[in-house]
């Protein structure tokens, strides 16, 4: 099925204020690309000063030479999702950006990657009516929104795609069951290349920062990495034994450090006042050891080692 930039004059994108609609308050913007990461931004045909392509309930930017995702922000509504039985996934092209940007199939083919959505399909699939619900779902079988992400992370990402569902039942009031989730690939000069792709270096390590607005009504703000090296390292790319899977590494960090590590800026809203997003983050609150002036990487084995106050 092909498309044109035409199709896309419906997709919203995200929106910065879904947490606490129509509010000033509690909202939290898209991250602000630093000067050089703009300047490798891919920009739309029809105009090259945008970069964000909106799709339905999330938003995106390309990294132009890297050819994936600088980042994914998505609006996401447990209370309100359908629950749609899962159809094969059929991916597609994004016209509204050149074909040379994006990482299609052939690189995921006869090796040990699996097709790794960013913004997942099933957290997309809200909205008034069920139609409106699979279009959003169907949304994120874009490449743009792919990523290489090892077979063996679909086997035991259970962790990692969980947090949010954490994060909302531990810390959120039942009737705001929402929130904002951004992740991404951290571009790392040093990433691999796959043989036969010599100018895509795949990414080893994911990012996520995760918002929603606490039973105080407070906004707050979490940050994580998962890092793939290890399991790269011990199965490999083309075949992997069958072996009992062990966690990825994943851990909680703060947001100043995703930062550090991606050129990105996450800001929020005090009010009507727009501020750092890490003025919301709980680990960012906790005393360092002293002496200490590296970011603190706190390990995740179970949802229950995050730290949300």
């Amino acid at each position: 099925m092909s498309t044109t930039a035409a199709d896309y004059v419906d997709r919203k994108g995200y929106d910065p204020a879904f947490l606490k609609p129509g509010k000033l308050d509690g909202r939290v913007f898209l991250p602000t690309l630093s000067p050089g990461l703009l300047k490798g931004a891919t920009p739309l045909l029809d105009n090259p000063n945008e970069c964000v392509l909106r799709y339905h309930h999330f938003s995106l930017v390309m990294h132009g030479s890297r050819r994936f995702a600088i980042y994914s922000a998505a609006n996401i509504d447990f209370a309100g999702r359908y629950g749609l039985p899962r159809p094969k996934d059929q991916w597609l092209a994004d016209p509204r950006i050149p074909i040379e940007s994006q990482v299609e199939a052939s690189l995921y083919e006869h090796n040990q990657f699996d097709r790794g959505h960013l913004t997942r399909r099933e957290d997309m699939e809200f909205g008034r009516t069920i139609p409106e619900a699979v279009a959003a779902a169907a949304d994120t079988c874009h490449w743009t929104n792919c990523t290489p992400q090892h077979a063996k992370f679909n086997e035991g990402k259970e962790l990692w795609q969980g947090i949010e569902r954490h994060i909302l039942e531990e810390a959120v009031a039942p009737e705001r069951f929402r929130a904002q989730v951004i992740t991404g690939p951290v571009f790392d000069s040093k990433d691999p290349i796959l043989k036969g792709f010599p100018s895509t270096p795949y990414p080893m390590c994911y990012w996520k920062v995760a918002a929603a607005i606490n039973a105080s009504g407070k906004l707050f703000a979490t940050a994580y990495v998962l890092d793939q090296r290890g399991v790269i390292n011990e199965f490999g790319l083309r075949g992997a034994p069958e072996v009992p899977f062990t966690p990825y590494k994943t851990f909680q960090t703060s947001i100043a450090e995703v930062e550090r590590l991606t050129q990105l800026t996450f800001a929020g809203s005090k009010g009507a006042k727009r501020v750092s997003l890490s003025e919301f983050d709980p680990l960012a609150k906790r005393p360092r050891s002293r002496g200490s002036d590296t970011a603190e990487y706190v390990p995740l084995l179970r949802l229950e080692d995050m730290v949300l106050a």
